[in-house]
């Protein structure tokens, strides 16, 4: 049962307005204000992922990523400091695999790391985030890699896993996007340049 307080808020309103929806509210804005904030929002992730997108290009010209990963360098860094910096890897490489794996975790990017045969960095892997993907590397493909760092290098087709490989050169390094079913970037690789 409605207890006194808010009926008489109710009738009030009607009185004043004419009407239950109250002063000044109308059926047919509403979804159009639902849709301006999902729009709105769709906005934000996508600027977020452009924001990814060319931290990722600018770090990449040093032989390094953004985040995490920041300070360690291709070529430079060894397994250790990996380590020091991430910790124990909860995917080790073994014999089969090559690269230590980092998942992506609530706030944190996942990343993988291989390495040359003295322990120093050979490549790193970025996955970007799982939750909210649409505000990382789930709003970026091709067509805004072209908009936002113009025409690739290269481009690869991997035919064993039906992924396109989008490759820029960033001076003694190169930034591979690959892209994969759903046309949007599954992970970018971070290498030395051949």
């Amino acid at each position: 049962m409605l207890s006194k307080k808010p009926a008489a808020r109710m009738v009030s309103a009607v009185i004043l307005t004419g009407s239950l929806l109250g002063a000044g509210a109308s059926l047919p804005t509403e979804p159009v204000e639902a849709a301006s904030t999902m729009d709105s929002a769709s906005g934000i992730a996508k600027e977020h992922a452009l924001t990814t997108l060319h931290e990722i290009y600018n770090k990449a010209f040093s032989g390094e990523m953004p985040y995490t990963a920041m300070g360690l360098k291709i070529n430079e860094n060894t397994q250790k400091e990996v380590y020091e910096t991430f910790g124990s890897p909860p995917e080790p490489g073994n014999t089969d695999e090559i690269f230590d794996y980092y998942h992506a975790e609530m706030g944190h990017p996942g990343f993988a790391f291989a390495y040359n045969a003295d322990k120093t960095i050979s490549q790193i892997r970025y996955f970007g985030t799982n939750v909210e993907r649409d505000h990382n590397l789930g709003s970026i493909t091709p067509k805004v890699l072209g908009n936002q760092l113009g025409s690739a290098d290269e481009i690869r087709h991997m035919s064993s896993t039906n992924e396109i490989n989008y490759i820029y050169k960033t001076g003694n390094y190169e930034l591979q996007f690959i892209v994969g079913k759903d046309q949007t970037v599954d992970h970018i690789n971070l290498l030395e340049a051949k």
